[in-house]
């Protein structure tokens, strides 16, 4: 895995779980039991599935032109 899986997945917990409030506060939808627990579980897996996807970091890939005669 490429990114950072731990981090990525403690903010999607944490995304998934604010969501969840902040569609309670705004009456979108009840707070119940799918929504406390479905929401943060989407969040982190949305979260881990971007550490994986997502290119952190620098890569080096320049290429280096030979010097000509």
């Amino acid at each position: 895995m490429r990114g950072k899986p731990v981090l990525a997945a403690i903010s999607g917990l944490l995304f998934g779980a604010f969501v969840a409030l902040i569609l309670q506060q705004w009456a979108v939808y009840p707070l119940t039991s799918l929504s406390v627990l479905g929401l943060p579980a989407l969040g982190l897996i949305l979260g881990l599935v971007l550490a994986a996807w997502a290119p952190f970091g620098r890569r080096n890939d320049r290429v280096i032109p030979e010097a000509r005669r």
